[in-house]
């Protein structure tokens, strides 16, 4: 599995809504946990923001835009 399709795994875990928004924190440790490194897992969220599933907004937020 690669960075962004972890991302997008644990979004849905967390049962999120177009529109909802969630801190990157409670995502990124998940994700260490699990063994992916950090920087991999910024470019899963930049190419998960290019692919407008989610934008990354001030404070450290991730709004979702489409559904998962």
């Amino acid at each position: 599995m690669d960075a962004a399709e972890a991302v997008i795994d644990c979004l849905r875990k967390l049962g999120l809504k177009p529109g909802d928004e969630v801190n990157i924190f409670a995502i990124g440790a998940p994700l260490v946990d699990m063994g992916l490194d950090p920087e991999a897992i910024i470019d899963g969220l930049y190419t998960l923001e290019a692919q407008k599933v989610i934008r990354l907004v001030s404070g450290n937020q991730i709004t979702l835009l489409k559904p998962l």
